[in-house]
């Protein structure tokens, strides 16, 4: 009986052992939750792997599935990338006077990281399509290897490469430790961008302004408009991206958002001034190749670009918002991402309505010779806009990849919600 009262008893003692041994507790299944970071991500991708569609068109069968033609050579494509340009280059050449040669405030110095990343974003954009409106774009290195620089298209091109150097350089910078020596190389490379951007900027406009065969492009003023638009542009990036990257429960955070709306409106309303001069002569002498673009612009079966989308929600409802006395940095915001959403339509007037005048300045030209290639209409094929789609796409992944896992944010300590006055 003792015997096996013991063994009954063990299995008791064996289990109070066990309660006393602490138990170690089992690790939390984690459970995946979706983030505004998970859903940028995803919607850069599938916007690459849809536009990867059209890629694989462009390079397989080349500007066949495109609207081009011999009227009509340069379309989407080609306003897309003077827009990118003007965005670039803009915004770099409007941070780079407000804070090395106007001295604001040293808040708007800690947007650098993220601007420069953002230019070489849009430079890679513009490059992308740019290349592929090129007959064949895996040849552009001939420019470089066999220079003809009575070209301004070679112009154009070095120039581009030569500020790509300086933009990776001012990036580079940037992750080296903040020595005076580092940072007098950043200064002077942001001094020397000033002139290298304003030249490709004015070349670009030249390259319009010198076409014998399109007279609505011709002359002194198409070079300075480019530049002015850059500048609209810009001071738009700029100021979008100071008012909802740094955000910071500061004074001088919301005097440097009004200042920046103030100088948008100011940059708004003088393009509107050249806008409405340009139309004025362009009227008064009728010449007709002239008159013809600009009322295809205005009255032509793409009337609402102008009217609607560029006018109305571009420059009007901007404006409104900036010219209000009680000016929130959120309506700055609102206002600047307005104008670079809808700035675009200004290139694709330039560049297509003109092209398709071509029946004013060489008449009969039309129904003269017919083919596949020689209409007088355009509009951008699926195919473009995949291309497009790709690039901009493309570009956006290159700045979340900088933004997200570089930290190429602005430099501010303590980030929180915006102060409203």
């Amino acid at each position: 009986m003792a015997e096996k009262k013991n063994k009954n008893a063990a299995p008791e003692a064996d289990q109070e052992l066990k309660q006393e041994i602490p138990q170690k507790p089992a690790a939390p299944r984690r459970q995946f939750k979706l983030t505004t970071n998970h859903i940028l991500w995803i919607v850069g991708i599938l916007a690459l792997l849809i536009g990867s569609i059209g890629m694989y068109q462009r390079l397989t069968e080349g500007l066949r599935l495109t609207a081009l033609g011999s009227y009509v050579p340069w379309g989407l494509w080609v306003a897309t990338y003077e827009y990118l340009v003007w965005l670039e280059v803009g915004s770099l050449l409007v941070f780079t006077l407000l804070v090395y040669v106007f001295n604001w405030p040293r808040d708007l110095e800690r947007m650098a990281p993220t601007l420069y990343l953002s230019a070489l974003a849009i430079l890679a954009m513009a490059l992308i399509l740019i290349g592929l409106d090129l007959g064949h774009p895996f040849r552009f290195w001939h420019v470089l290897v066999w220079p003809q620089w009575g070209s301004l298209m070679t112009w154009m091109i070095w120039l581009h490469q030569v500020y790509l150097v300086v933009l990776v350089a001012k990036l580079a910078l940037i992750f080296l430790p903040q020595r005076a020596f580092y940072k007098k190389i950043s200064r002077w490379l942001s001094f020397l961008s000033l002139p290298l951007g304003i030249a490709l900027v004015v070349i670009a406009g030249s390259v319009f302004g010198v076409v014998i065969g399109r007279p609505a492009w011709q002359g002194s003023g198409l070079p300075v408009l480019f530049l002015i638009s850059s500048l609209v542009a810009g001071t738009g990036l700029l100021a979008f991206q100071y008012v909802w990257f740094m955000r910071t429960p500061s004074e001088e955070y919301i005097e440097v958002s009004r200042r920046l709306g103030k100088l948008l409106l100011a940059f708004l309303v003088i393009s509107l001034l050249v806008s409405a001069l340009t139309t004025l002569v362009i009227l008064y002498p009728g010449v007709p190749a002239q008159a013809t673009a600009l009322s295809l612009t205005l009255f032509g079966p793409f009337w609402w670009v102008y009217w609607i989308f560029h006018l109305g929600f571009g420059v009007v409802l901007p404006i409104i918002l900036l010219a209000t006395q009680t000016q929130t940095a959120r309506r700055i915001g609102v206002a600047a991402g307005l104008l670079i959403a809808t700035y675009i339509a200004v290139p694709l007037n330039i560049v297509i309505p003109t092209q398709l005048a071509i029946d004013v300045v060489e008449k009969g030209l039309i129904i003269a010779f017919q083919g596949p290639g020689l209409k007088a209409y355009y509009f951008p094929t699926t195919s473009e806009w995949l291309v497009t789609l790709f690039a901009l796409a493309f570009g956006y992944l290159v700045f979340l990849f900088g933004f997200t896992v570089l930290g190429m944010r602005p430099k501010v300590e303590n980030s929180s919600e915006e102060v409203v006055k």
